[in-house]
């Protein structure tokens, strides 16, 4: 199995990858960076869509990416939401709304795959990880599902996060084993990185 810094470096597509960070999110926002990081260099479309204390930490530690950063930004390539609103505009009834997930999201994911030069395109999401954390567990386990119907076709790399700490004792096995099941790998910051069962027969 790859590393966790090859996992973000150079994911494949269809690649949905999650970590779990508890309390302490600068391990996670460091990542994100080096992900987003690694797909400026590359040229690569990049969607983030995160709260705001984590995006200024996020493009933050891109550094010495701030001139790709401005560059994509200004051409189109790098796409930045904030994870509250836009989720509320999803929202209907305490449910995430598939029609309005690919209205908002989706077509964003289509607009970055269209920029030149056609290359990859990354995406973080901290949607799933904000319904989490209000107990909505079966919403963000339907916006998952909505995740996965766009990166499949899309053959989009995706990163998310859930405030979930398993080292402090608050993760039963049965939360562990449905987070993990909608994804290809689950890292437990700060140490643990396992591939997920469902993808041993997931195509890549």
């Amino acid at each position: 199995m790859s590393s966790w810094t090859e996992l973000l470096e150079r994911p494949e597509p269809k690649q949905h990858v999650v970590q779990l960070y508890g309390r302490d999110d600068q391990l996670l926002t460091r990542h994100v960076g080096q992900y987003l990081a690694e797909g400026l260099r590359r040229g690569e479309g990049v969607l983030l869509i995160a709260t705001p204390a984590h995006t200024q930490a996020i493009v933050r530690s891109l550094g010495e990416e701030d001139a790709r950063l401005a560059a994509s930004a200004a051409d189109g390539r790098f796409l930045a939401l904030e994870a509250a609103p836009t989720l509320s505009r999803i929202m209907v009834d305490g449910e995430p709304c598939r029609a309005r997930f690919d209205e908002i999201v989706g077509t964003r994911l289509q607009e970055l795959r269209a920029r030149p030069p056609r290359g990859g395109v990354r995406a973080f999401g901290e949607m799933v990880g904000l319904l989490w954390s209000t107990g909505q567990t079966s919403a963000a386990a339907r916006l998952e599902e909505y995740w996965s119907g766009l990166v499949e076709p899309e053959a989009v790399s995706l990163f998310c996060a859930y405030p979930i700490d398993v080292f402090g004792g608050e993760c039963a096995a049965d939360t562990l084993k449905s987070v993990a099941a909608g994804h290809t790998h689950v890292y437990a910051a700060p140490r643990t990185l396992f591939a997920s069962p469902s993808n041993r027969s997931r195509p890549h």
